[in-house]
């Protein structure tokens, strides 16, 4: 291969990279747009940074989403197994870099029509699904918790 060759495949790795960190690390006010009905856009975590909702979270996901979403948030939690679309991976992919809290916390209260994601509106208070986002954001896109 050419010098030249290899230094635009380089390049353009360099690019592809920094997207994907760009997408992961970017702020929250700098996702796509969403569509939220208005009582939901713009809502923010009050339970955000919290590391007591965050521990609450674990147990909160393990007994409501593992069995889709997998006890390791990855998506393949015994109850997927044929499910189209599959359940949502947390880990190891853009899914929760490209939605703000407010829409997580949307699908959690209303569940996604066309999925086999409930509403957990009647199951969860308001405070325990903040919780479950809180814990969602703690995790690290390669798997590992990052705290």
């Amino acid at each position: 291969m050419s010098g030249k060759r290899l230094a635009v495949l380089a390049g353009a790795a360099i690019v592809v990279t920094g997207i994907g960190a760009a997408l992961w690390l970017r702020p929250a006010g700098a996702l796509p747009a969403e569509n939220l009905p208005p009582e939901m856009a713009g809502r923010v975590n009050p339970r955000a940074g919290d590391l007591a909702a965050v521990s609450e979270g674990v147990a909160l996901f393990q007994g409501n989403c593992a069995s889709c979403h997998g006890e390791h948030a990855d998506g393949h939690g015994a109850a997927a197994a044929g499910l189209t679309p599959p359940p949502a991976n947390f880990r190891g992919t853009d899914v929760l870099a490209r939605h703000s809290d407010a829409y997580l916390f949307y699908r959690l209260t209303e569940g996604k029509p066309g999925t086999a994601m409930p509403s957990f509106r009647g199951a969860l208070a308001e405070r325990e699904r903040w919780a479950v986002i809180a814990y969602l954001r703690s995790l690290a896109p390669d798997g590992a918790p990052t705290r």
